[in-house]
């Protein structure tokens, strides 16, 4: 995920969040219950457990990367092969 896609991603989440009262009518009780989830903070709780997973999932997915990545370098270094100076820096 470039930066600019979670940029993209976080302003989604907070507009997302921040129509929370749009919609269908809702009770008293309701309007009390998401007040208190906004006041308290719980909010961005939930916006930050949601960041760190996704970008666990990164992590994961660019650790799996990484190992491919070694493994062609080592198979390259046994038959010989050496990078160009321009694809080194890929």
């Amino acid at each position: 995920m470039t930066p600019e896609q979670a940029h993209t991603w976080i302003e989604k989440i907070e507009e997302l969040e921040s129509n929370a009262f749009a919609g269908k009518e809702v009770s008293d009780e309701e309007v009390l219950r998401l007040g208190n989830y906004y006041l308290s903070g719980e909010y961005l709780i939930r916006n930050l457990e949601i960041v760190q997973k996704k970008k666990q999932e990164t992590l994961d997915g660019l650790a799996h990367l990484e190992v491919a990545e070694k493994r062609i370098l080592d198979r390259m270094r046994e038959q010989k092969i050496n990078l160009r100076s321009d694809q080194s820096n890929e």
